[in-house]
């Protein structure tokens, strides 16, 4: 299963922070969802990761086509439960003029002015329809910071929580990238922080240092959990700079 993932910071796209930023690679729909924001930091960083969505299901249409739309012509909508979608657009974005839902799952995350939107494939989408559950992608990224014990032992599971005590020296490091994990997991799931996420554990193998390449980790359901969404899952995560990012692939 191919994955394709991206991150852009401000520096790629300057004029969003300009407080009268309109950009023209958003189409009216977008416009108008612009427009709502009151809170500079919220309108930032949607418009921070709508770029880099768009951006993202660009270069993959170049690559799988041979196509490339304009950005204005890509509409990042949102499903019921909060998942994002992407559909190519006539009109370039306005909502009545949806014509294509396009075939992937597609996630976006962001933290301190960075976003990261991971996107793979998937088969079998309607114009106008939530998509299919399976395969499901999930995509975080955290800034690597301390966690506070009380944090730890309310979130963490027992396995979790013992992994971090065999890798004390670099337990913020474990501790944020188990935190991701479980973050990228309930995406997958478009189930957000309506679950325990004591219901999950995220286990990571201890590299002998940080890696900035990704790896495989473990991720395991609670017995309930399992039962309600059979399937197997495929888990990684990496560092970039003081940033780890994780994925999480629910088929």
């Amino acid at each position: 299963m191919n994955t394709r993932w991206l991150l852009q910071s401000f520096d790629d796209c300057p004029e969003i922070l300009r407080s009268d930023a309109s950009p023209a690679w958003l189409g009216p729909a977008e416009q108008r969802r612009l427009a709502g924001f009151k809170v500079e930091k919220r309108r930032c960083d949607w418009l921070l990761g709508r770029w880099t969505a768009k951006k993202l299901v660009q270069h993959y249409l170049e690559e799988t086509r041979g196509e490339r739309p304009a950005l204005a012509e890509l509409y990042i909508g949102t499903d019921p439960d909060g998942a994002p979608y992407v559909a190519r657009c006539e009109g370039e974005g306005g909502w009545g003029d949806l014509f294509e839902r396009l075939p992937v799952s597609l996630s976006i995350s962001h933290s301190h002015g960075v976003a990261f939107c991971g996107l793979i494939e998937r088969a079998g989408l309607g114009m106008h329809f939530p998509a299919a559950r399976s395969p499901s992608l999930g995509c975080d990224i955290e800034l690597v910071e301390p966690r506070e014990m009380c944090f730890v032992k309310s979130f963490f599971t027992e396995k979790e929580i013992a992994m971090l005590h065999a890798a004390i020296e670099r337990a913020d490091l474990f501790a944020t990238a188990i935190w991701s994990g479980k973050e990228a997991v309930l995406k997958a799931l478009r189930r957000g922080l309506r679950l325990d996420v004591r219901c999950i554990a995220c286990l990571l193998e201890a590299a002998p240092t940080p890696t900035q390449e990704w790896r495989p980790f473990q991720i395991d359901l609670d017995e309930q959990l399992s039962a309600q969404f059979p399937g197997a899952w495929s888990g990684w995560w990496r560092l970039h700079g003081q940033h780890v990012l994780t994925m999480a692939v629910f088929a």
